[in-house]
């Protein structure tokens, strides 16, 4: 069972020992869902988890709290077909950008399979931002509308197989 700390943990880069040392977005996210404080909580799927914990790294401590509002969003965003959701969030996400991905970056993708790989090859398309004011802008944006993306998927429901 996960220890509830006393008071809520300051968003800090990498991991933490524990969360009166501070959470990385995941960690916070493990807390939030009840689960033990960890980077890899099993309600996100892994995917998404990795694009989350990148944007939480990545982002400057000035920055990072601009990801609190989609704290907690990800718990129950997983199937067990995690293959199909995977390749149906990134055919979602490529369609809502208006971008049609090069063979190489799709097959580096796994088809889509890759979430993560696809998500930051993206942040430069269609051209890349001259500020990083403007890339931060677009990194909430994105991770917004990978949430969005999720959700829709698992919003309609799997049919058996022909």
């Amino acid at each position: 069972m996960s220890r509830i700390p006393r008071f809520l943990p300051v968003l800090g880069r990498g991991r933490h020992r524990g969360p009166d040392r501070g959470a990385c977005f995941l960690e916070y996210t493990a807390l939030l869902a009840g689960e033990p404080f960890s980077d890899a909580p099993r309600c996100v799927d892994a995917e998404l988890a990795a694009v989350l914990r990148h944007a939480n790294d990545v982002l400057s401590d000035a920055d990072r709290p601009l990801l609190v509002p989609l704290l907690g969003r990800g718990i129950g965003l997983v199937s067990p077909d995690a293959v199909r959701l995977r390749r149906d969030v990134a055919r979602r996400l490529t369609d809502a950008l208006g971008l049609r991905v090069a063979g190489d970056d799709w097959r580096l993708s796994g088809a889509g399979a890759h979430l993560d790989r696809l998500f930051w090859a993206l942040m430069v398309e269609p051209a890349p931002v001259s500020t990083s004011a403007a890339w931060v802008a677009r990194l909430m944006e994105r991770l917004e509308l990978l949430h969005e993306c999720y959700e829709a998927v698992l919003a309609v429901p799997v049919g058996p197989r022909a």
